[in-house]
């Protein structure tokens, strides 16, 4: 077999089961990939969302996140767009600037998955969050300087912590780049706050 033969082993609504020669992965059938919402409250309060995960069958913390053009009349969906619906719909938070910070695949010798993280400016409340029918997200505003420690915290309570929660806190303090951002650059609309 070619290695540039391509098998569906598994077709699903999200996920496509392929091999290429010997490597067997799954695929994003929604080209866009995943959008992770960075963003603290006006109080100085990171998001975290809570909520169970089926195929690991665990409470998990994540930051907000969705995948980009999953619903049916937004297919076309921008990725900074499905990143400000994701923060509102799962938080209940609108953010006036949505900045792209940084993209990579999620688990590159698993899956074609590609993530995009944003940073979230000038949130307003707007609702309780919780995200869609069905969902059950449990939202988490904690001190930035508690964050770690809460994290750590709920790891010692049997929760399971995305690891790219903890990229997403470099991302909460420094640009890609590694220079540090602008104090309270999430009440900001200057474009040095910007990825």
């Amino acid at each position: 077999m070619n290695q540039n033969d391509v098998t569906t082993l598994y077709q699903g609504r999200w996920l496509r089961l392929s091999k290429r020669g010997t490597w067997e992965y799954a695929e994003r059938t929604n080209p866009g990939g995943a959008a992770i919402i960075l963003a603290i409250t006006p109080e100085e309060k990171v998001i975290f969302i809570e909520q169970f995960r089926a195929p690991i069958q665990k409470q998990t913390i994540e930051f907000p996140a969705g995948l980009i053009g999953d619903e049916p009349d937004a297919a076309e969906e921008e990725a900074s767009q499905a990143a400000a619906r994701e923060l509102e719909e799962e938080t209940g938070w609108r953010a006036a600037v949505v900045d792209y910070v940084h993209g990579g695949p999620s688990s590159a010798g698993m899956s074609t998955e590609y993530q995009h993280f944003f940073r979230a400016r000038k949130l307003t409340r707007v609702g309780p969050g919780g995200g869609l029918p069905g969902e059950n997200i449990t939202v988490h505003e904690i001190e930035f300087a508690r964050a770690a420690a809460f994290l750590h915290e709920r790891v010692q309570a049997g929760f399971a912590v995305d690891p790219k929660v903890y990229a997403g806190l470099y991302f909460l303090s420094y640009h890609a780049d590694g220079k540090p951002l602008p104090d309270k650059w999430w009440l900001s609309d200057t474009p040095e706050c910007a990825g």
